[in-house]
């Protein structure tokens, strides 16, 4: 599983799947975790644009997979 290193690339990953989004899982940088949150909430912007909200993460070595869930369910 190859991370997204840039907001791009990640945003590239969830427009272009087609799925269900309980199967979907974005593998993130730690290069993009920033103190902040902001390459995140960007990131989440383009995950609600979909429908979808946030299920959770589980942390690799250098990276980590986000999953996500219908939105409200």
């Amino acid at each position: 599983m190859k991370p997204a290193r840039s907001i791009e690339e990640a945003q590239e990953l969830i427009a272009s799947y087609v799925g269900c989004p309980e199967e979907f899982r974005l593998p993130i940088s730690d290069q993009l975790q920033d103190p902040v949150g902001i390459n995140m909430a960007i990131i989440t912007d383009t995950i609600l644009k979909r429908g979808w909200e946030p299920d959770g993460y589980t942390q690799e070595q250098g990276f980590r997979i986000y999953k996500y869930k219908e939105l409200g369910a």
